[in-house]
């Protein structure tokens, strides 16, 4: 915000940036920057206090220097001046006022709803001695609230909102609203703030700062509620739990639940702290402990891909891509693939993942190729789980076809969870979402089933894609085929 009129020196941008530079000052004061712009008696304090007002001054001199390009010490004299005008129109309003003591009060008098820059002032001055005179920090988020379900002017809601933002990120009122629990706490409070169910123990005031933000525009608000949670997930020291891949678990869940919560899912500070915390499990404390834990390759593979997916930062990703590869070149990838207890159905499910990951992957062009011919170059040879079918049982037969959008296309290979079929219309991609029904006429089964499927890899006009029926009683008949 950059002030260059007086009128500007009570809008909303600047008192937010008061706000956020004079933090420390009202932290130890136990005020908000509602009540030091808007109260006589504290800018009297802050006159006292040493050097504390020119401090102020300054690092917003300094912060609007750097945008604008001007001289510090030009600027310091305008905002001195700025300043000092302010305080003397606050001043001014606050002589005149009545002694207030309730918000019906001050409306029946004709207050809250100002429209000019005076008016503006002298209604600060009834919010600053409303919320100076509210008993706690829980008393003074609850009068915030009054205020803003009472329907004032403009300015006076944003004024509410913003006093209200102020209060939910003050160190001091923080054990009053959300309790000692720490970040835990911290995390589920916000979350039920922006429509999750809060804590059953949380304060009044909180339950009715989640209907007010459902209700109504609160800018203010929900920043601070942003923010709250961006500090509840800054930081490295674990969350959920100490034993590594539960921490994983517990930050995989967070994931989900932040995106169904819009209010929350596109703050950049959130998705920052949360991308440098799953970027912790690339390094090996986090890492080699999760990956010791998974019996065979293929789960190593597929963790690593999923981790790749979650992490953001370079150095991180370039790190998992040589894992990867160590992985994809391991001399016993042959035989340790899978377990000697995995089944057909977790061999064939397990490859299909770790292929479709690795196309999805956002890996270089170059680099991904390489991978995939690696992967695919070694499954080839993999020791097969006991009992693995022929793959002639699985071959599609002259009169086996998959439908698509009433289009007949030949079958040419299939499993409990997998279907190669071509040739295809050109558009497919990898990727696509598919309604599909499927025909077997083989000598040992004759079967009729719709399915969902999803394309994996397109080549050479034959698809590769994942499916799942929906009909139990076809599942099996389809598990019993393949156990033959």
């Amino acid at each position: 915000m950059f002030c260059e009129t007086e009128a500007e020196t009570f809008a909303d941008p600047a008192r937010e940036l008061i706000f956020q530079v004079a933090r420390g000052y009202l932290e130890r004061r136990a005020i908000t920057a509602t009540e030091l712009v808007f109260e006589p008696a504290q800018h009297k304090a802050l006159l006292d206090d040493g050097a504390r007002f020119q401090e102020i001054l300054q690092r917003i001199a300094l912060l609007q220097g750097q945008h604008t390009k001007r001289p510090v010490l030009e600027r310091m004299k305008e905002l001195t001046a700025l300043a000092e005008a302010a305080m003397r129109r606050v001043e001014a309003q606050a002589a005149k006022l009545p002694t207030l003591t309730a918000i019906a009060e001050a409306q029946q008098q004709g207050f809250l709803r100002g429209t000019m820059i005076d008016e503006w002032v002298r209604d600060g001055v009834v919010v600053a001695r409303l919320v100076a005179a509210s008993d706690g920090w829980e008393a003074k988020a609850g009068l915030c609230l009054d205020l803003l379900e009472a329907g004032l002017g403009n300015e006076s809601h944003a004024l509410a909102d913003q006093t209200l933002s102020e209060i939910l990120r003050l160190k001091p009122a923080a054990p009053s609203l959300y309790g000692e629990a720490g970040r835990r706490r911290l995390i589920d409070i916000c979350l039920g703030l922006a429509g999750e169910n809060l804590p059953s123990d949380v304060p009044e005031v909180l339950r009715r700062l989640r209907q007010t933000v459902d209700a109504m525009a609160l800018s203010h608000s929900r920043a601070a509620i942003c923010e709250k949670l961006a500090e509840a997930l800054d930081g490295s020291l674990p969350l959920f739990s100490n034993e590594p891949y539960l921490e994983w678990q517990g930050l995989q869940m967070l994931r989900q639940r932040l995106a169904a919560r819009p209010m929350l899912a596109g703050d950049p500070a959130i998705q920052t702290n949360l991308a440098r915390r799953f970027a912790r499990f690339a390094t090996p404390e986090l890492l080699n402990p999760i990956l010791a834990r998974e019996p065979d390759i293929a789960r190593k593979l597929l963790f690593l891909l999923g981790l790749y997916r979650e992490v953001e930062e370079g150095n991180a990703r370039f790190e998992l891509q040589g894992i990867l590869s160590h992985y994809m070149e391991h001399r016993d990838f042959k035989t340790q693939f899978l377990g000697p207890q995995a089944t057909r159905e977790e061999f064939a499910t397990l490859a299909a993942a770790i292929s479709e990951a690795l196309v999805r992957a956002d890996i270089p062009d170059q680099r991904k190729a390489r991978l995939l011919d690696q992967f695919r170059s070694q499954l080839a040879a993999v020791v097969k789980p006991n009992g693995q079918r022929n793959i002639q049982r699985g071959q599609g037969g002259p009169n086996d076809a998959v439908i698509v959008q009433g289009l007949r296309i030949p079958l040419r290979n299939w499993s409990p969870v997998g279907l190669l079929f071509g040739p295809c219309p050109p558009g497919m991609a990898i990727g696509d979402k598919l309604s599909i029904a499927v025909e077997i006429r083989s000598a040992g089964l004759n079967l009729d089933f719709r399915a969902e499927a999803e394309v994996l890899r397109v080549t050479d006009d034959v698809v590769a894609a994942r499916y799942a029926c929906n009909d139990a009683a076809i599942v099996q008949r389809i598990k019993s085929y393949f156990a033959v």
